[in-house]
């Protein structure tokens, strides 16, 4: 993973050649929401694939999983992206593995209130070892 401090005048487009990795990438690891309105001195994360595979007609997340020997959860970890869609599109390109990817185990643990944006709880559970409802209440007593 590499850190890039944007620079004045610098744009996605030249930022992902700089690093040989595509615009969409760039924009969707960093979930840029105006390319063309980057700020000076802002960072992007730079995460450079490894393995990637192309969207077959009849892939499933499950049998990419399969075929590469990792899980479904790892697949999401490296595309969050997918977490909240139903379809992966043939032609499209997934990450299986990122270079320089660190060996280990770290445990995550999260809470959410009972009310959380379920869009916003699929997004964060692929990074979550645990996650517990943090939900209290009040009575007349106390």
């Amino acid at each position: 993973m590499i850190i890039h401090v944007v620079q004045s005048g610098e744009s996605t487009n030249e930022i992902a050649k700089k690093y040989g990795v595509s615009e969409e990438r760039l924009i969707l690891d960093n979930e840029i929401q105006n390319p063309n309105n980057l700020a000076i001195g802002e960072t992007l994360i730079i995460l450079i694939p490894q393995v990637t595979h192309i969207v077959q007609e009849g892939d499933t997340l499950y049998g990419i999983a399969n075929l590469y020997g990792i899980t479904v959860l790892q697949l999401l970890r490296n595309n969050p992206y997918l977490s909240g869609r139903n379809y992966i599109y043939q032609g499209e390109i997934i990450v299986i593995s990122y270079e320089n990817e660190k060996v280990g185990k770290l445990s995550t643990y999260g809470y959410a209130y009972p009310y959380i944006n379920t869009d916003v709880l699929k997004k964060t559970l692929p990074f979550l070892t645990y996650i517990t409802v943090y939900s209290y209440s009040f009575t007349a007593e106390g």
